[in-house]
């Protein structure tokens, strides 16, 4: 009997990666989700190094509301770019 295994990786995220008192945003992936506090989004493909994610993939990619690279942690939204590294 084999069990169900769904891999996560747990990353805090921040504007300012060197500011001890910023708090940091967790933001997790788990399968083919990123979850941040309450809300899940989904994976909607990929462009070169750059994942995308959002609540409701489209047909175009880069339209999604979050890009994220997860080699360098560079995480973005809205206008909004942080420095994620995992725990």
């Amino acid at each position: 009997m084999a069990c169900d295994r769904n891999d996560y990786v747990t990353w805090h995220c921040k504007v300012n990666p060197s500011d001890l008192n910023e708090k940091p945003m967790r933001m997790i992936l788990a399968g083919s989700s990123m979850r941040i506090a309450n809300q899940v989004y989904n994976y909607c493909g990929s462009l070169g190094s750059q994942s995308y994610f959002d609540a409701n993939c489209s047909g175009a990619v880069e339209q999604s509301v979050i890009s994220f690279v997860p080699k360098t942690g560079l995480w973005k939204r809205a206008g909004e770019i942080l420095t994620c590294t995992p725990l």
